[in-house]
């Protein structure tokens, strides 16, 4: 499974590039903030959003603390979707910047 770090994330969102970050955690815990431009899709409800993700695409995917995501981007990768996990999760991201 491929992973990268919150600090490399940052550095490719202010790279300008657009980055597909897909935050899977529940509604209440978005409900806290979330990074701009973040899709949100709770993790349960991945299976049934299977046709958000396009096979030519990469996708960073986040949780609180990095081991939802796991299992999401395992779940992913089985399905033909380019994922990688965001080490850490929204615990060590922080709340700078994040919509709310």
């Amino acid at each position: 499974m491929e992973s990268i770090t919150v600090t490399e994330l940052k550095e490719k969102i202010l790279d300008a590039n657009p980055v597909n970050i897909v935050d899977v955690r529940t509604d209440q815990e978005t409900a806290m903030g979330i990074i701009p431009g973040a899709e949100t899709i709770p993790m349960n409800s991945i299976p049934d959003n299977l046709n958000y993700f396009n096979d030519n695409e990469t996708y960073y995917i986040i949780c609180k603390a990095g081991g939802r995501s796991a299992q999401v981007v395992q779940y992913l990768e089985q399905n033909g979707v380019n994922a990688v996990n965001v080490e850490g999760g929204m615990d060590e991201f922080g709340d700078e910047g994040l919509e709310h």
